[in-house]
């Protein structure tokens, strides 16, 4: 038998009753309309959000155990943007190690590179999706870093990426990416801030 934990509530049923996981998932979302896929484990084994498409072909075999957790989106959103700004100051931390790395050409800081690409690259989506979902622009709060001058530093961000410009690359990362960062940071807390005293 197949056990299926829902935000607590145990099910358990034949595995033939699903072609694959990714009906059983559609059937469950349908459930929980308006709420958000929070958390998911197969047999006590965390399975990221981002990677649930892989497994929606995946046969249900007997004898396992799921468990999924749905919130509503404003709680989930709320989580998010705290998530965000602990990862903004992680990776400020990183940012002088990763800009020697990087002017010495080591591999270690072109990788870091990429995954600080791909983080701001979330992070805009974010802001977007903050704006769209509260209807709060950073314009919004004050800010002593205009957009317009984040808009420049990362076009120079791309730009020495695509050139490999080691110590352009190296100066943006010490000198113009925090200022990125401080940014998005501002603004996701004021977003928070404002989400928290509407809760």
């Amino acid at each position: 038998m197949v056990r299926l934990n829902v935000n607590g509530n145990l099910e358990t049923f034949e595995s033939s009753k699903y072609k694959n996981f990714g009906e059983l998932l559609d059937e469950i979302v349908k459930k929980y309309k308006g709420m958000v896929l929070k958390e998911v484990k197969v047999n006590d084994k965390d399975v990221p959000i981002n990677r649930i498409d892989e497994l929606r072909d995946a046969i249900l075999d007997e004898d396992l155990e799921i468990s999924v957790q749905f919130v509503p989106l404003q709680e989930f959103f709320i989580s998010t943007l705290a998530d965000v700004v602990d990862y903004i100051s992680n990776i400020e931390k990183l940012l002088e190690k990763v800009s020697s790395n990087v002017l010495v050409g080591e591999s270690e800081g072109f990788n870091n590179i990429k995954d600080l690409a791909e983080g701001i690259s979330a992070m805009e989506n974010l802001r977007v999706n903050s704006i769209k979902m509260t209807g709060y622009a950073p314009s919004d709060f004050e800010n002593n870093i205009d957009e317009k001058q984040i808009t420049e530093i990362l076009t120079d961000f791309v730009t020495a990426l695509e050139t490999r410009d080691l110590i352009e690359l190296s100066d943006l990362l010490e000198e113009k990416i925090p200022l990125v960062l401080e940014y998005y940071r501002n603004y996701f807390m004021n977003v928070l801030n404002v989400l928290k005293q509407n809760n």
